[in-house]
């Protein structure tokens, strides 16, 4: 039986996501896509193709980024995957750049966690009908309610790691919902035949086999955008 199109049997990894302008951490500040393109920047094909390239030598996934789930709570460093139908990767293409490689589901199910999206500022969020104003949260005030009071989580709680604060929009840059994101919360090993896809531009195709046939990759399927885009 043929799953619907929005179950995935790949899930991808980006090497070419945005980095900070000033220095400071991408992931700490903001709430929707559109919010992260426009204080950072995507990393050279140059760093992208070197990133990918790492990542099928050493056949390690590395945990290194983190998030702010609240102001003073950030989570453990982690590595992610995203659950994005092939059509649609033209989409997260244009905030995370043009270099991916893509994992076989059932390993990603046996080492991540999905992500739980959640907008606390606008959306009930438990039994009581407690809205988070955040004009009244004062994060200095240890009196004053907080986030993971709020939802029944202690900030202790490993399940923090797995939250992320979004806004929810029809479009894909207005929230980081469409990404589907799943985390793991440490360096992700894999096999050589756990790695499904690798997609990257089209003038990088040759380049990108020759480097599986040399790291020992068989029957990798290696698309290019052009292709994705008549899917």
């Amino acid at each position: 039986m043929s799953k619907p199109r929005y179950y995935s049997n790949i899930y991808w990894h980006f090497t070419g996501g945005p980095v900070s302008r000033d220095g400071g951490t991408v992931w700490h500040n903001y709430r929707a896509l559109k919010e992260v393109e426009e204080h950072t920047e995507l990393r050279s094909s140059k760093q992208a193709m070197g990133n990918l390239k790492n990542i099928i030598e050493t056949q390690v996934l590395k945990a290194t980024t983190t998030e702010k789930v609240a102001e003073e709570v950030e989570t453990e460093k982690f590595c992610c995957v995203c659950d994005i139908p092939l059509s649609d990767l033209t989409y997260h293409r244009r905030y995370y750049g043009e270099y991916a490689i893509g994992f076989n589901s059932e390993k990603v199910h046996q080492n991540f966690h999905p992500v739980l999206y959640l907008d606390p500022f606008y959306a009930r969020i438990n039994h009581h009908n407690i809205i988070i104003n955040p004009s009244r949260i004062n994060i200095r005030d240890p009196i004053e309610a907080k986030l993971w009071d709020l939802i029944g989580i202690k900030k202790e709680n490993p399940l923090i790691n797995f939250l992320k604060i979004t806004n929810f929009a029809s479009d894909y840059g207005g929230s980081f919902y469409g990404e589907r994101e799943w985390r793991c919360l440490e360096n992700f090993s894999f096999a050589r035949d756990e790695v499904e896809a690798i997609i990257v531009p089209k003038k990088e195709v040759k380049d990108i086999y020759q480097h599986l046939n040399k790291s020992g990759y068989n029957n990798i399927s290696v698309m290019s955008w052009d292709l994705i885009e008549n899917v």
